[in-house]
């Protein structure tokens, strides 16, 4: 008997109905009322019903109907292989700016893919620009009321839209925009900001159109452009960073729209990520400058939420439990004499990193320092931490490191669901490369603190 296409279920939460009912990894979600499930979101509005029939096939080909009374919104409790529970949409744009683009030859197949799924934007979080979706699929989700949806807009200009993305239908968005708006769901934007592209008066336009979609339009981020050095190899337009200057005056008209948002709507809604403000040399807002923080993993306010939770943290304000790291890998070189420990970082939040390891080495007791790493692999003009290969590393750390050392990375080093970089060498052959112990942690400064008060603790316990 031909098995019957349907979700793969990967397992089950606990105490779930879906454990109750003994399902478990293998089986396959096939209808829902006698509905095939077309997605994510289809699947969680049909389970939302009180009274449901959930249709099973298990690993030996038995089909089993389940009948299932259950209170209204209460989750069937089931996790799936596909997150989606439908391929996922391949974005067809070709930004200017497309840092996918500017990657050079022999990465893993995965990180040559360019999703532009709007319904990931639930998921994950990501941001999409509204070009690879029709408009009957955008009022599917529409109808959905999910919200907030995050959005790709880098100019409000038709025109110079097309040009910037190459793709004709880029330049509807402030149509589409103005559809959602009406559905009265709120929308984070975000404007990647290429210099003699769609800064300056172009950058007006669009702060300008987007004004006027608020409320909806809760929050607006500006990301300046990351520029390898693999342009020209990939026969790409001419791009450059901003430069110093540039950044104050993008600094300059993001404070002069905050002023403007705070006395109209008491938030300041527009955000400059912490790169502009690190490359014109400017003094960080303080947290509380960044609301409710709408945009933290678009980089925008990294810095100064560091800042502020080390500070609390170092205080007593914010205790913190000591935490193993998320992953550990050791030379196996024992040593009776603990050395010095290691924060590896980009050379954008290097400065950062310095001044946090000597309050921190005061506390903790051990020597701690910043090693921070410039990034040959793509071009020392990107400079975050999350962009570093395993081959930038262990080149620049390998001469200072010492027998009895710990270096600790970010996790956002890592690929999300295993602890490989992006040049797929991994967290165990760093390790054997410098011959130390290396953790990925948190990254964040709580993650830093509880990774190092863990490490106290190991130095402290007998031998």
């Amino acid at each position: 008997m031909p098995r019957t296409k349907g979700q793969l279920i990967r397992g089950c939460q606990p105490g779930s109905i879906a454990e109750e009912l003994d399902l478990a990894a293998g089986d396959k979600l096939i209808a829902i009322d006698g509905q095939p499930v077309r997605d994510v979101f289809d699947y969680r509005l049909r389970q939302l019903a009180e009274e449901l029939i959930v249709r099973i096939e298990h690993p030996d080909g038995s089909v089993v109907d389940y009948e299932i009374e259950k209170d209204e919104d209460e989750d069937l409790g089931l996790e799936f292989e596909e997150p989606l529970l439908d391929e996922c949409t391949h974005c067809h744009n070709k930004c200017v700016f497309c840092f996918i683009d500017q990657l050079p030859k022999g990465l893993r197949k995965t990180l040559y893919f360019k999703d532009d799924d709007l319904r990931l934007t639930f998921l994950t979080g990501n941001y999409v620009t509204l070009t690879n979706i029709t408009d009957q699929e955008l009022d599917r989700l529409i109808a959905y009321r999910f919200s907030p949806m995050n959005i790709s807009v880098h100019t409000t200009d038709p025109e110079l839209r097309k040009r910037m993305m190459k793709n004709p239908k880029s330049g509807q968005i402030m149509e589409r925009l103005e559809r959602i708006a009406a559905a009265g769901i709120a929308i984070n934007t975000q404007i990647v900001l290429c210099p003699d592209w769609n800064d300056k008066e172009a950058l007006e336009k669009t702060l300008q159109d987007l004004s006027a979609l608020r409320p909806s339009v809760q929050s607006i981020a500006i990301v300046p452009v990351g520029v390898t050095r693999y342009r020209e190899e990939n026969n790409l337009a001419p791009m450059r960073s901003f430069t110093a200057q540039e950044c104050q005056a993008v600094i300059e008209t993001v404070r002069r729209y905050q002023e403007r948002f705070l006395e109209e709507a008491d938030r300041r809604i527009l955000y400059a990520s912490d790169e502009f403000y690190l490359r014109g040399g400017l003094a960080l807002p303080p947290a509380s400058d960044y609301d409710d923080f709408p945009q933290l993993e678009n980089g925008v306010g990294m810095a100064s939420l560091f800042y502020s939770t080390l500070e609390a943290c170092l205080s007593n304000r914010h205790p913190i439990l000591a935490k193993a790291p998320l992953y550990s890998e050791s030379a196996h070189r024992a040593t009776a004499e603990p050395g010095q420990v290691w924060l590896a970082t980009g050379t954008l939040a290097g400065p950062i990193l310095e001044s946090a390891a000597t309050a921190l080495s005061q506390v903790m007791g051990f020597p701690i320092a910043a090693a921070v790493v410039t990034n040959h692999f793509f071009g020392d003009t990107i400079t975050v931490a999350g962009l570093l290969t395993g081959q930038d590393i262990i080149r620049q750390l390998k001469p200072r490191v010492q027998p009895g050392d710990q270096v600790l990375i970010p996790s956002c080093m890592l690929k999300a669901d295993s602890p490989v970089f992006l040049d797929d060498i991994t967290l165990e052959a760093l390790a054997h490369e410098l011959a130390v112990a290396v953790h990925a942690v948190r990254a964040d400064a709580e993650g830093l603190v509880s990774a190092l008060q863990w490490l106290q603790a190991k130095r402290s316990a007998p031998l």
